[in-house]
């Protein structure tokens, strides 16, 4: 997979494999604080696809280096002018300490300087679950761990006041009328015998259990400083965050440093989450202005965070994302062998490599706000021209081609549970190529179905039928992509079929009670339905009809919803919806 140099956002649905991606990262560099927190393991780490104890590659290739680390490096670059190494474990082998190999070069030769292996490293940032627990000095070592790496100079003086303190204590005098009280008894006991006589003396302690006795507190600016669990869950967490985000202070100690993230956005509100990446991305950029005049290391950061936020997945262009996820089913694969074992592959395709033009790319990075980033996570998806087909398509799949009763089929609640995982995303115009080509591309789409619905608009529609399917000829062939015109319009389409009229006249006397003359004489119960959609989207664009789309589409779901209205599905609706959907058994 490939990277982009300052910030990575990896995107995708759960078990896919981006905590794999952060897993071989760490388990192929090294730490900053020099302390591993994981390894390879022969049990774990496997390929389902091959033998078992089969070696495990993680190959890292690094390119873009300045001319001062091609010299640095340049023992060990590639005729490709970039640095690559390899880290193989082979659970086979009997000695462990053979276990791990380093190889550098494509050719993977014996890395001759595994010194300069270690000027690149990373920072790690797991998944956030108990924040609070995790800076209890208590429980845990993350204070101790702060003040071991930013207090290298005043450690000793610190030990040193805070011993002299605990002997103060030893000696103050409520430690004294403790000994008196203690040794009256003792000496009543043992004076007769072998008299003792009892002392309270301080422990010399180490940093870390000085440490421990300490307790981090934080409020808002002007309140009174407050334990950690009255701040909330999500200010603890970018408490917590900042405790690990201080580790890059040691940047300026490595050539690259991969600040690795899981899930940032958890426990935290959408603006501390745009906040949060924002900064990370800030210390990434500015660290590669510096990088270029940088001595004796680059001091370079390179953040890659996994997150399932369309939030976050919003905040940044499309060339910062990748999107992870498990290798999709072929066509022929979608009712497989009961008996035999599939393992499905992970497979990511990085934005930054599909085919934009600069104008594209803009435009798409403008529609991806928070509302629509979901396209990113989406397995299958329906992209429509505007609010009205997105209000109601899932209402008329779930109340009225797959509606729930009693005695009904498996078939039929299967699709209606699978619909309603479906995305169905407006994209305000009838622009679709840009959002195709980051859906489908170089025969590896990142949605399993993607269906277009779009209007006829006087043959306009079918243009835009042939063009997106000439580009993607091949998905179109194997099922991934389907594009869908209607004659008319949504509305014009579904006042067209004569057992629509009941609803759709309901919702427009709601909208103007006092305008149903106008909807009675758009046409007669005689008219065939090719002449019903012509009158009605001829009355849609000369105003006889003052039609507010959305709103009128909420009423006829809300309709569809709370009564026993029926209503006929235009046939392309009903391909649209039936063609999002994986076969169900």
């Amino acid at each position: 997979m490939q990277f982009n140099g300052n910030l990575t956002l990896l995107v995708g649905e759960n078990d896919a494999g981006k905590s794999n991606i952060i897993d071989a990262l760490r388990a192929a560099t090294p730490p900053v604080s020099g302390r591993r927190t994981l390894w390879f393991d022969a049990d774990r780490d496997l390929n389902h696809e091959a033998k078992a104890g089969s070696p495990i590659d993680v190959q890292l290739v690094y390119d873009e280096l300045t001319e001062r680390e091609r010299g640095i490096y340049s023992a060990l670059i590639s005729d490709a002018g970039d640095l690559v190494y390899t880290a193989t474990f082979n659970p086979s082998e009997h000695a462990r300490r053979h276990r791990l190999r380093h190889t550098t070069r494509r050719e993977r030769v014996a890395d001759p300087e595994p010194e300069n292996r270690e000027r690149i490293a990373h920072v790690y940032l797991p998944p956030l679950r108990d924040a609070v627990a995790a800076l209890d000095s208590a429980r845990g070592d993350r204070l101790h761990e702060i003040f071991r790496m930013l207090t290298e100079a005043e450690q000793n003086a610190f030990r040193a006041d805070a011993n002299s303190a605990l002997k103060d204590l030893a000696e103050n005098q409520a430690s004294r009328k403790v000994v008196t009280s203690v040794q009256q008894h003792l000496t009543s006991i043992t004076e007769p015998v072998r008299h003792r006589q009892v002392h309270v003396k301080h422990r010399e302690q180490k940093l870390r259990a000085l440490v421990r006795a300490l307790r981090l507190h934080m409020a808002g600016v002007g309140l009174e400083p407050a334990d950690l669990a009255e701040s909330g869950l999500g200010y603890a967490n970018l408490l917590f965050i900042a405790t690990i985000v201080l580790e890059l202070e040691r940047a300026d100690q490595f050539d690259l440093v991969l600040l690795l993230v899981e899930e940032p956005e958890a426990h935290l509100h959408p603006q501390l989450q745009s906040v949060l990446l924002d900064y990370l991305k800030a210390r990434a950029i500015t660290s590669e202005v510096s990088s270029k005049n940088a001595t004796p290391y680059s001091g370079r950061i390179q953040v890659i965070a996994t997150t399932h936020s369309p939030q976050l997945a919003s905040t940044v262009s499309t060339e910062r994302i990748v999107v992870v996820r498990p290798e999709a089913p072929a066509p022929a694969d979608l009712e497989p062998d009961r008996n035999a074992a599939r393992h499905p592959a992970t497979v990511t395709v990085a934005l930054a490599n599909v085919k934009l033009s600069a104008a594209e790319r803009r435009k798409v990075d403008r529609y991806l706000d928070a509302t629509r980033a979901a396209l990113l996570f989406a397995r299958q998806l329906i992209l429509v021209e505007g609010v009205a087909e997105a209000l109601l398509l899932r209402t008329l799949a779930e109340r009225v081609m797959f509606p729930e009763s009693i005695g009904e089929s498996a078939a039929n609640r299967k699709k209606r549970e699978q619909f309603r995982a479906i995305t169905v995303l407006p994209i305000g115009g009838v622009d679709f190529m840009p959002y195709v080509r980051l859906l489908v591309h170089d025969n590896l789409s990142i949605v399993d179905r993607l269906v277009v619905v779009t209007d006829g608009d006087r043959g306009q529609g079918d243009e835009r039928k042939k063009s997106i399917e000439s580009a993607f000829a091949l998905q179109t062939a194997n099922g991934t992509l389907r594009v869908l015109v209607g004659a008319t319009t949504l509305e014009a389409e579904l006042y067209a079929l004569h057992g629509n009229q009941a609803i759709l006249g309901k919702a427009f006397k709601t909208q103007h009670p006092r305008s149903l003359d106008k909807w009675l004489a758009i046409a007669t119960e005689t008219d065939s339905t090719q002449e019903r959609a012509r009158k009605f989207a001829a009355a849609l664009r000369d105003k006889t009809l003052d039609l507010g789309k959305g709103d009128f589409a909420h009423l006829v779901a809300e309709l569809l919803e709370s009564s026993d209205h029926s209503l006929t599905v235009p046939q392309y609706l009903r391909e649209a919806i039936e063609g999002v959907l994986l076969p169900v058994e």
